[in-house]
């Protein structure tokens, strides 16, 4: 008499693995090449503000994403050009942001003057009291939504400029 053979239960059962993706940040204008949290690779807006304090031209770069291979998608970031009349070479709000910075009464926007305040404390934090840490996170939320206000009012401005129709302008402008 011939013995069923039986398959155990695991082997019937095809696996199911499920594979993690890591990110790689390769900026083609300098060569460097680094990696990203998911968090943030995932979304091309993340990826912009998270850099743009690092890369002057981000706001205009193109990301492209490769295939995953071997579990890495590398995201390349280009250099592109800005458009034409808008200052600056490497981002079309610079000419905003300049007259913005200048109008400050000592120069600089809050954002940037929260943070030289807290670089130039970054040693004393360590013996804060934590009043005092709380006082320290309110100015830094503060200085997040100053900034969060400034880009709103900065895409407002592009948006209606993007949608006025096109103006025959007076004089040719310097270089052309």
């Amino acid at each position: 008499m011939e013995e069923p053979t039986t398959t155990p239960p695991a082997a019937a059962t095809p696996a199911i693995l499920v594979a993690t993706l890591a990110y790689m940040l390769n900026v083609q204008e300098t060569g460097q090449t680094f990696p990203l949290p998911a968090s943030i690779a995932t979304d091309d807006n993340l990826i912009k503000r998270s850099l743009a304090s690092v890369i002057p031209y981000i706001d205009t770069a193109k990301l492209e994403r490769s295939e995953p291979k071997d579990g890495v998608v590398t995201i390349t970031v280009t250099k592109t050009h800005a458009p034409k009349g808008a200052g600056k070479p490497g981002s079309s709000f610079s000419p905003v942001i300049d007259s913005l910075i200048a109008s400050e009464a000592d120069g600089t926007n809050a954002v940037i003057k929260t943070f030289l305040n807290v670089e130039q404390m970054s040693k004393e934090i360590a013996n804060y009291q934590p009043h005092q840490i709380l006082e320290l996170k309110k100015q830094i939320e503060a200085a997040f939504k100053s900034g969060e206000k400034q880009d709103n009012a900065f895409k407002a401005i592009v948006s209606a400029l993007i949608e006025s129709s096109p103006q025959a302008a007076r004089v040719v402008p310097v270089g052309f």
